[in-house]
Parts: structure tokens; C-alpha cells; sequence
């Protein structure tokens, strides 16, 4: 009802996160079922534009519902974490700039989350010239993935790439070091 309700007036409270979160703590089942799924871009949504009450009651359904994903249906923890991937820059700010009794929950969602990493390489500065125009490319390698290279360029000591790769994560990559390097075609020099 609460969740038909939010959907008809499509506005979130603090009645109806503390409600949700009642719900959520004394019932935990219902973490697992298609209407806790539905709700998360609500509170999503109340993370970006509730008060700070309406904030700390989304976060705190947020983290309920996240304890819940181990013990969930794959497809069901894997549909949540995906509609609470939307709250990833919301997170990363209240870390920052928010009080700071949400700054562990905020963190913990953080760390559990999917995400896409894009790096864009728009060119090379200032580029050794070799004998004639240096035909470059730049090679990046993340973690233990395939190497990935931009076109071969040659236009002088500053190529222009602008060129984009992007990596996909179920969970936040950690301790996975990103390598980018330049290099010239001919002498295979960096």
C-alpha cells in the first residue's frame, strides 16, 4: 500500500521512509520482494531532495535493504543494487559534505555497489618527436583485464585522441591499479 502510494503521488516523506524502514526491520522478507525493488528510486530520489530527516530515513532503507542482498534471490539483489547505483554521486557527496552519523552508512552502500569506470583520453602533451611525425597510441590497462589502446595518431608532439573505455563492475574494483602509458608506434618507446 505504502509503496502504490508513493508511486500515486510521487513524492517521499519521512512518514513514509520511517514507515518503509519499520516495515524493513520487522518484517526483513519484505526487503526481498518487488515492491521493496520499486521503492529504492524513491528513496533515491529522497537522498538528492529531502531534508536531512528525509535523508537519514532513506539511507537507513537503503542499508536495510543492502544487509538483505547476501541472503536475497541473485536477480533480486542484483535488480536493488543496480536502482541504488543511482545514489552513487548522492553517496560520495553526504561522505563528504553530509552530517556525520551518515557518513559509515553512506560508505558501507558505497563500497557495495555497481558502478562504470570511463576514462576519456583527449591527447598527448608535449610528445617526443622521432625522425618525422611519432605515430602514438596510448595502451590502459586496469587490474588484470585485457589491455585496451586508443587509434594509432600522427600529428605531432600533441595528438589528439579523444577517445573513451569504459570497465563495468558489479562491485567496486578494489586495489586494482589503472595504467596508462604512451607510446610511439615506430620505436615503441613510452
Amino acid at each position: 500500500a505504502i509503496e502504490k502510494d508513493l508511486w500515486a503521488t510521487g513524492t517521499v516523506n519521512e512518514e513514509y521512509l520511517k514507515s518503509l524502514n519499520a516495515l524493513f526491520s520487522n518484517f526483513p522478507r519484505l526487503r526481498a520482494t518487488e515492491p521493496a525493488t520499486l521503492s529504492i528510486p524513491h528513496l533515491v530520489t529522497s537522498l538528492k531532495t529531502g531534508s536531512e530527516a528525509s535523508q537519514e530515513a532513506a539511507l537507513d532503507a537503503l542499508f536495510l535493504l543492502r544487509q538483505a542482498w547476501s541472503a536475497c534471490p541473485a536477480e533480486v539483489s542484483r535488480a536493488q543494487s543496480i536502482a541504488a547505483a543511482d545514489a552513487i554521486p548522492l553517496l560520495q557527496y553526504l561522505i563528504q559534505s553530509g552530517p556525520p552519523r551518515f557518513q559509515e552508512k553512506a560508505e558501507f552502500l558505497l563500497q557495495c555497489l555497481p558502478g562504470t569506470l570511463v576514462v576519456i583520453i583527449k591527447r598527448g602533451n608535449n610528445m617526443k618527436q622521432s625522425v618525422g611525425n611519432p605515430s602514438v597510441y596510448c595502451k590502459l590497462t586496469l587490474g588484470n583485464t585485457p589491455p585496451r589502446q586508443t587509434k594509432v595518431v600522427s600529428t605531432g608532439p600533441n595528438p589528439e585522441f579523444d577517445e573513451s573505455f569504459s570497465w563495468s563492475f558489479e562491485s567496486p574494483p578494489k586495489g586494482q591499479k589503472l595504467h596508462i602509458s604512451c607510446k610511439n608506434k615506430s620505436k615503441m618507446g613510452k
